[in-house]
């Protein structure tokens, strides 16, 4: 059987192909939202337009104008959704100097000018400027949530008079979904706020939010919310993605009220079923690539409970995202709440990590023992399986996206 899968959301896009035996149990699992239309430009940029009447009437010769938008770890094509924001404020005679793009990036790496054109298109860097946000500096305290986090925002955002951001609603550990209020808090976040938020609270309540997808009396969703809320975010453009990353839903309009809509919608759209639990687990990494210990999480909970193998579609050249609050910076040296090297569940067999680009320094993400393989060859993986399971007939599921595909039906 051949198994094809998109590869390569923001550098070498590229289509994995692979053979897997006729005589094995296969199971391609297709989400809801993969059965959905992808928008069109016009029904993008009607979206886009129809925020018109929100935010006319602070659309001033001297209003200063800040779009906050996600960075590569996120799926978010906004070169899709940009050109209409522009098309607007050009309507509104809105000057260039009177507008800038800020990257949320939290406490991840800053974005080089590639990586802005990647994300933004080429007329926003030629015409806008556009900036990194700084989570050690340039920020300014202005309250304080009922939880208790520091709200410390960045200072170029308090600056401005209109408030947009930018960004994709899709399963997130800590507080069910991403998107939303999330492009304030921790993507404009200063990291004292954020390492309260992701430490203390999260380490308070990680019984009712460490789960993907769980919105429900989640406190660190609604913390994130009141965060937002306090930051003054005016409006809030959200999208729905499928597992080739392409948009089938769009929401434009004020934050509050895309809560309303998307949490009615955003569950049922990213659920996928599960036939049966396997002995393989095929878990391709598309949309947060450089975060796929996401995928890695959710092929381990697709697993039978007397083990199986893991194979890991990771073939990125960026590697794994740099995180300054979680990640590790020397053999001793973590940020400030270390994610420590990851422990391999028991039913696990083997890992197996399909990737011409190698990550040594970002390997603890998904955990460095002798049950972890890299290869550049994902036919010698696929031997290497076979082999195990001669004569044998195993149960394989393959994820088109393990970064985005919830399997539980909340």
């Amino acid at each position: 059987m051949e198994i094809r899968l998109k590869h390569g959301l923001w550098g070498e896009k590229k289509e994995i192909k692979f053979l897997l035996p006729d005589n094995w149990n296969i199971s391609f699992l297709e989400m809801n939202g993969d059965r959905k239309h992808v928008l069109d430009d016009n029904e993008i940029k009607n979206a886009v337009l129809s925020i018109m009447p929100l935010i006319k009437e602070k659309l001033t010769k001297s209003c200063e104008i800040c779009v906050v938008f996600d960075d590569l770890s996120r799926p978010t094509k906004a070169y899709k959704i940009i050109p209409y924001l522009i098309e607007l404020l050009d309507r509104f005679h809105i000057r260039e100097e009177q507008v800038r793009f800020l990257c949320g990036g939290g406490t991840h790496a800053a974005l080089d000018n590639n990586g802005f054109r990647k994300k933004l298109g080429e007329e926003t860097l030629e015409r806008f400027t556009v900036y990194n946000h700084n989570p050690y500096e340039n920020c300014e305290y202005i309250g304080k949530t009922g939880l208790g986090t520091p709200v410390i925002i960045n200072k170029e955002y308090l600056l401005c008079d209109v408030r947009i951001g930018i960004g994709s609603f899709t399963p997130y550990a800590f507080c069910g979904f991403g998107g939303g209020y999330k492009i304030i808090m921790p993507a404009l976040s200063h990291i004292d706020s954020i390492e309260y938020h992701h430490g203390k609270l999260l380490q308070n309540y990680r019984e009712s939010c460490f789960s993907l997808g769980k919105y429900k009396n989640n406190p660190l969703l609604d913390d994130i919310i009141e965060s937002g809320r306090i930051a003054g975010l005016d409006i809030k453009i959200d999208c729905l993605i499928n597992t080739s990353a392409d948009i089938t839903d769009i929401y434009a309009g004020k934050p509050d009220d895309l809560y309303n809509y998307m949490l009615n919608v955003a569950p049922i759209h990213y659920y996928t079923n599960i036939p049966y639990k396997a002995d393989i687990v095929f878990a391709n990494s598309l949309s947060k690539a450089n975060e796929a210990v996401i995928s890695l999480s959710v092929a381990e909970s697709l697993l039978k409970d007397n083990g199986g193998d893991i194979v890991l579609l990771c073939d990125v050249p960026e590697g794994q995202i740099v995180h300054y609050l979680f990640g590790r910076f020397g053999k001793t040296t973590w940020g400030r709440l270390p994610f420590g090297i990851r422990k391999k569940p028991d039913k696990v067999r083997n890992v197996f990590i399909y990737s011409r680009h190698k990550d040594k320094a970002n390997e603890f993400w998904f955990g460095i023992e002798k049950n972890i393989y890299w290869s550049k060859d994902l036919e010698e993986i696929v031997k290497i399986i076979e082999k195990e399971y001669k004569k044998k007939t195993p149960d394989v599921l393959i994820l088109p996206d393990a970064t985005i595909q919830n399997p539980i039906n909340i």
